[in-house]
């Protein structure tokens, strides 16, 4: 495969190198949002008296409630890479601050479900903290087409993350059991 620009030259995956150029950008620039958002995150925490687990937690409660997903502990504790003692203390935790509630499973009557326990705005605010408005202009100023991209790529990197946590703990698994 040749092509009319040089500097342009196809890799074995097809990009070329003004294509790698133009992903390692796009993640620099993700890496950097992420270390901002890292920042306002444990200011939350300071204000809020919430642990990053906390509001991980929160969020991903909130995703799942969203997508009609019930989420149990063991669920939450495998998404957040902690052990079952500690996802209890974390429940605990957050059911007195009022946070959560579990519920009985619909599914199963031995099970618990993990619920989110204060209105989605409220949650949003404690999650995003002062800035909210901020960031809701910047992504607001977004047409639907920006908007549908943005959401795109980000559901496909976090669930390209996944595969590689998924993996990666396969590998882990095979090696202990060695």
């Amino acid at each position: 495969m040749t092509t009319d620009n040089p500097g342009s030259t196809p890799s074995a995956s097809g990009n070329t190198d003004a294509d790698r150029r133009r992903a390692l950008e796009v993640l620099e620039g993700l890496r950097s949002y992420l270390v901002a958002e890292s920042a306002m995150q444990r200011r939350s925490e300071k204000s809020m008296n919430l642990t990053v687990n906390d509001i991980s937690a929160l969020r991903y409660l909130l995703r799942a409630r969203e997508r009609g997903i019930a989420v149990g502990p063991k669920e939450l504790g495998d998404y957040l890479g902690i052990q079952s003692s500690s996802v209890t203390v974390l429940l605990d935790r957050l059911e007195r601050a009022g946070h959560i509630r579990r519920e009985p499973s619909p599914f199963d009557r031995r099970a618990l479900i993990i619920v989110p326990a204060v209105p989605v705005d409220e949650i949003h605010r404690a999650i995003l903290g002062d800035v909210r408005e901020e960031l809701v202009e910047v992504a607001a100023a977004l047409d639907d087409d920006e908007a549908r991209a943005v959401i795109h790529f980000l559901d496909r990197l976090r669930d390209t993350i996944d595969t590689i946590d998924d993996l990666s703990a396969g590998r882990d698994t095979k090696r202990a059991g060695r």
